[in-house]
C-alpha cells in the first residue's frame, strides 16, 4: 500500500474514531436536575465509607441550604468548644433513604428552579419531591431543612 493511501486510510481511522468518541460523550450530572439528585445520594450513601463524599455532597447542595448549614455549624462550634465544618452537619452515619428510588422525573421546571419527583417500588406511600435550583449554570439540590432557631438563653434564678 503506497504511503499516501495509508496516510488517508490513518486520517480516517482518526476521524471515525474522534467522532465515535464525540458520540459517547456524556454531559456532567450537575447539569440536570435529576441528576445532580442522583448524584447527591450516591455520595451521601457512600459518606459512611468515604469521608470525601461528605465534602463532595456538601458542594452539590444550593446556596440556602449551604447558608443553613454553615450557620448550624456555627453554633455547634460554639457549643462543643471545636470548630465544625458544614459538610460536617450532614449527618453522618445516620442518612438513609426511606425507600429506594425506582423512577425520576423533572416537574415544574422554570428557569433556574426545578423540583425532582422521586418514586419507589409503591407510589402511593414512596414518592418525594426535591426542589433543585441553578447556581453558575450547574443544578444544586436545596432540600427542606428545618429553619435554624435562635437557642433558648438561660435566667439566672436569683
Amino acid at each position: 500500500m503506497p504511503s499516501s493511501q495509508r496516510a488517508r486510510v490513518f486520517v480516517m481511522a482518526a476521524l471515525l474514531s474522534l467522532a465515535a468518541l464525540a458520540g459517547c460523550s456524556r454531559s456532567p450530572p450537575d447539569s440536570t436536575p435529576d441528576g445532580v439528585v442522583r448524584l447527591w445520594l450516591e455520595k451521601m450513601e457512600t459518606s459512611t465509607a468515604d469521608p470525601r463524599a461528605a465534602r463532595e455532597a456538601y458542594a452539590l447542595l444550593g446556596p440556602a441550604t449551604r447558608r443553613n448549614l454553615e450557620v448550624r455549624a456555627e453554633r455547634a462550634s460554639r457549643i462543643q468548644g471545636r470548630r465544625f465544618e458544614p459538610h460536617e452537619m450532614l449527618a453522618e452515619g445516620r442518612f438513609g433513604l426511606k425507600f429506594r428510588p425506582k423512577t425520576m422525573s423533572v416537574v415544574g421546571a422554570s428557569g433556574d428552579e426545578a423540583k425532582v419527583d422521586i418514586v419507589g417500588a409503591d407510589p402511593a406511600v414512596e414518592r418525594a419531591t426535591v426542589r433543585c435550583a441553578r447556581e453558575d449554570g450547574v443544578w444544586r439540590i436545596e432540600p427542606e431543612l428545618p429553619e435554624v432557631t435562635d437557642l433558648p438563653r438561660w435566667r439566672d434564678g436569683g
